[in-house]
């Protein structure tokens, strides 16, 4: 049948909880010794929308004989491509297990910290709205009456007042702004959740955010090294372990850095030299330097578990650190910027009125 089978019905995206979801049930099954086939059928009836569709479309496909990568590679645009990188490589090593729950860890990292960016933005964006809708209020209705009051006065109008009574009269053409804006937001956060878009470029504005940059390498180069370490330590080689494991963080500056230290390897050429031709900020530093002098010593697969370890670590005191302070710099940006055009709007207009009154 066609890409996306359950009926004649297409699947669409699954949400990053939803492929969580899915990992956990595959993941079960796989440990408790449970024919795939079997357990995705019956979690397939036990779970409504897209997730119970996908889960029996590869249920059917695995029954017709198709391994498990080759059933989620048929499925195309419903599951990620990182999660197929995964299994393939945890299938790779007879580690399919631990390959899953490091991914499970992965995914559920940058879910919890993409609800603490929607958490930390949801009040400071209700606050946003109310004082844009004030500020139009005043520029349309009471700036223009001061302007009036000033004129009929004979007295001039300060430069803030007359840049403020301009905006007034040029509402009607950039008012939409602010909601075309949040619309844009609302969309692009919608959009961040769907699992078939995790770790592409859809998601890189959330990288704006502080710490949240450094959260996404974090946890990336954990999925990264634990998956390379389980790879080595089944002896697949060395070329394809890496480029496994990148491709398995979704991360298309990883991938294609992987893909140069793996043909650099394949001509002769030393783990050392390979890496210092490939830009310094494929990899991070600690992680660069493991690769070096772990494969020149030969312990690279227990320095690499170790070093998944503090990446992980390091990402969810990050996470933490976000949800404490992302919400309190917000509400201080705004503040700021609601007294300062507040002040332009009210204040500078009435201090200059009474100090261009004359004193009786």
């Amino acid at each position: 049948m066609s890409q996306g089978e359950w009926g004649q019905r297409p699947a669409g995206s699954i949400t990053i909880d939803q492929l969580f979801a899915l990992n956990a049930e595959i993941t079960a099954l796989v440990r408790a010794g449970v024919p795939l086939e079997r357990g995705l059928v019956i979690a397939g009836r036990d779970v409504r929308g897209r997730l119970g569709r996908i889960a029996t479309a590869l249920s059917r496909r695995l029954s017709r004989g198709e391994s498990l990568p080759e059933a989620l590679e048929a499925e195309g645009q419903a599951i990620p491509p990182l999660y197929h990188a995964v299994v393939e490589a945890g299938a790779r090593c007879g580690r399919l297990p631990i390959a899953l729950e490091g991914l499970a860890r992965y995914v559920r990292g940058y879910s919890e910290a993409r609800t603490a960016i929607g958490l930390a933005l949801w009040y400071p964006l209700l606050v946003l709205s109310l004082a844009y809708v004030l500020f139009l209020a005043l520029v349309w209705l009471a700036v223009p009456r001061f302007v009036e009051t000033f004129e009929s006065l004979g007295l001039r109008v300060a430069a803030p007042l007359r840049g403020l009574a301009w905006l007034g009269e040029s509402v009607p053409y950039w008012w939409p702004v602010g909601p075309i804006l949040l619309v844009i937001l609302v969309v692009a956060w919608l959009r961040s959740g769907a699992a078939a878009r995790f770790g592409a470029r859809s998601w890189s504005w959330l990288k704006i955010f502080p710490w949240m940059r450094s959260i996404l390498a974090n946890y990336e180069t954990a999925n990264f090294s634990e998956l390379l370490g389980l790879l080595l330590e089944h002896r697949v080689p060395y070329p394809s372990a890496i480029v496994l494991a990148a491709e398995s963080t979704g991360n298309p500056r990883m991938t294609q850095g992987a893909h140069q230290v793996a043909a650099a390897i394949e001509r002769g050429e030393s783990a050392a030299t390979a890496l210092s031709r490939v830009d310094r900020g494929t990899f991070l530093p600690m992680l660069r330097w493991v690769l070096v002098t772990g494969h020149e010593q030969g312990s690279l697969e227990k320095a690499l578990a170790n070093l998944a370890d503090v990446y992980r670590k390091r990402a969810l005191y990050q996470a933490e650190k976000l949800a404490v302070f992302l919400p309190t710099i917000l509400m201080i940006a705004i503040g700021a910027g609601a007294v300062l055009f507040y002040g332009l709007a009210v204040f500078v207009p009435l201090t200059s009125l009474l100090r261009a009154l004359p004193v009786a």
